[in-house]
């Protein structure tokens, strides 16, 4: 039997994280009424770590993150608690899917966006962890994409500390884009609306989870056309095809100079 926490209530499954001041393990609910449920348990105990996160857990209600429930005190620790989701990694996922399985990998990459919307109201600390690859899952359950909250201390510098613990911040972390960049990797079918769409948040022209997300909605069904006229045309069609785009992309380059 792993170790028991809150007087028993829960039990240890699994330990995740384990370093100086804080840790984080799945636990199940061992009361049947709760249908032995799964959940991560974050935990802290390093008094500057308690500090800063408590705080922020009381400051968080459930309806702005539906994965979170309770903070409990412990021994000598607070314990934050959140949903727990079985999942393959997300970019695991998108390894195991053709690189032409344009319709699977636009409804990862829609799943994954719809799913970052959160992160938009969340401090800058959330997005930093739950976006590390072991913690953005791909549920076959639902086919949707979920993110285990492993939420742990960032390194960061004294300049850093207010913004990336108590003021949600909209810059996208390199992170969040290599997730898009994996599910829209290049290849003969790639919609050029897709690519297009990934570059743009890659150059800072599109920046907000909320904005980001917004375009996507706004782009995806001709991305989608785009990928069936791609799958209709020739071998030849295709070769004029890039032989166009390159023509134009030289053009455009050749006027902003």
């Amino acid at each position: 039997m792993g170790i028991l926490l809150e007087n028993g209530k829960y039990q240890v499954l699994e330990n995740i994280v384990s370093e100086p001041g804080y840790s984080a393990s799945v636990c199940i609910d061992v009361e049947t009424k709760n249908n032995f449920s799964e959940y991560i348990f974050n935990i802290y105990s390093e008094s500057s770590y308690i500090n800063k996160f408590l705080p922020l857990y009381h400051a968080l209600p459930h309806s702005v993150c539906g994965d979170f429930h309770k903070v409990l005190p412990g021994d000598r620790c607070v314990m934050a608690v959140f949903d727990y989701h079985k999942g393959a990694p997300l970019k695991k996922y998108l390894d195991s899917l053709a690189k032409d399985d344009y319709p699977a990998r636009a409804e990862a990459a829609g799943s994954f966006l719809d799913a970052s919307l959160v992160l938009a109201t969340l401090p800058p600390v959330f997005a930093a962890s739950v976006l590390q690859p072991p913690y953005t899952v791909y549920t076959a359950k639902d086919k949707s994409v979920r993110f285990n909250y492993i939420v742990r201390p960032q390194p960061e510098t004294e300049s850093q500390t207010e913004s990336q613990t108590e003021t949600p911040d909209e810059k996208i972390p390199a992170e969040f884009v290599s997730y898009l960049e994996k599910a829209f990797v290049k290849n003969r079918y790639l919609p050029e609306t897709a690519s297009g769409f990934v570059n743009k948040i890659r150059t800072g022209e599109i920046t907000g989870f909320v904005n980001i997300c917004s375009a996507w909605r706004r782009l995806s069904a001709d991305a989608m056309n785009e990928y069936l006229a791609y799958r209709k045309e020739t071998f030849f069609g295709y070769i004029k095809r890039l032989a166009l785009t390159k023509s134009r992309k030289k053009r455009e380059k050749l006027k902003n100079l």
